[in-house]
């Protein structure tokens, strides 16, 4: 775990009341010209590319949380990332390097940052304004170097980090940055087939196919699991998801829906405590589409109590789970519930 820590730059961005935002950084080579091997990232999902030296970032890491790319070298540095997640309202793109390294100290103890260096906002090859700024900080026992380029793209924030040891070029670092490029055309038919939602309004058009209106206050938040969506408010709660679950041909319907319960609260053990199912049943919300619903409370890292109710339907020899989370009433949550549609 120690050897992990080091060798990941975890950052936090705190979004306004606590909505965290983990970013994490990595390096590279002598520049793009000079790469004897170029790797290529795309996300068709929000429509970016990158570029990077695949012969010396020869090492996938697995992404988690918000992280959605990450390599590394065979010796650990250079290490790079790329994560996304809700952009902090209210805050210019010149200032998001001060959340950035503000996070050092709560995140990482006893980092140590030694300040921003060569701050200036920058357009990338496709005329993307972007923040771009160098950090030198030590993690206990090493010195690092982090080049980032910070992009806003609708309410998502694109925020590519690479890291190596101070000794090394901090030009290497910036090499790789600077190819982020908004160049990818976002297939909408293929985002709606898996589940796509915006300003209130989600859609999918593969099986099971439904639609759910939601409030336009929420933003997209970083997918976890198997969720296919993700949203709530900018301060955390109330916040909602969706996800696609297997059915098992043959067996009892109504028991497979009544056993997400225990499966979700098995889930939420990873993150919270003092977990207690406190209704479990069928309910027929839904006409011809047995459904359960079943409501969770719990305490967030042992500390904040939350509330979580959720709705489990069969469609289709699939289950649509439909989960709320809240720190206040859960009526709220049963409302926006009402709102999905499994006939669009």
């Amino acid at each position: 775990m120690k050897n992990r820590r080091k060798g990941i730059i975890v950052l936090a961005l705190c979004v306004l009341s606590g909505l965290l935002l983990l970013v994490v950084g990595c390096s590279q080579s002598r520049g793009k010209a000079s790469w004897s091997k170029v790797g290529r990232y795309e996300n068709k999902r929000i429509g970016f590319s990158i570029e990077y030296d695949a012969e010396k970032l020869s090492q996938s890491v697995p992404p988690a949380g918000p992280f959605i790319f990450m390599r590394r070298s065979s010796e650990q540095y250079p290490m790079m990332a790329i994560s996304t997640g809700p952009y902090p309202q209210g805050t210019a793109l010149k200032a998001t390097s001060g959340l950035i390294t503000g996070s050092f100290p709560m995140l990482i103890p006893g980092s140590r940052v030694f300040g921003v260096d060569n701050q200036k906002m920058i357009k990338l090859s496709d005329q993307t304004e972007v923040n771009y700024f160098e950090v030198k900080w030590n993690d206990s026992s090493i010195d690092l170097a982090t080049a980032f380029v910070v992009a806003q793209k609708d309410d998502l924030m694109i925020t590519v980090s690479v890291s190596d040891k101070v000794k090394n070029s901090v030009e290497d670092l910036a090499a790789i940055v600077k190819t982020l490029k908004f160049d990818i055309k976002v297939d909408m038919e293929a985002l709606k087939s898996v589940g796509f939602g915006k300003n209130g309004q989600f859609e999918r058009t593969g099986s099971p196919a439904f639609t759910l209106q939601y409030p336009k206050n929420f933003r997209n938040l970083p997918l976890q699991g198997e969720q296919i969506f993700r949203a709530g408010v900018p301060q955390g709660s109330p916040s909602i998801s969706l996800a696609i679950l297997p059915l098992r041909s043959g067996g009892d319907i109504k028991e497979q829906l009544r056993v997400q319960a225990a499966g979700y609260a098995n889930l939420l053990g990873a993150i919270g405590s003092d977990i207690k199912i406190i209704s479990n049943k069928a309910i027929d919300n839904y006409h011809e589409f047995p459904a359960s619903q079943f409501e969770i409370v719990w305490k967030y890292q042992g500390r904040i109590s939350v509330s979580t109710v959720s709705h489990v339907i069969a469609k289709e020899n699939q289950i649509i789970q439909l989960v709320g989370h809240t720190v206040y009433d859960t009526g709220e949550l049963l409302d926006i519930f009402k709102a999905i549609n499994l006939n669009p």
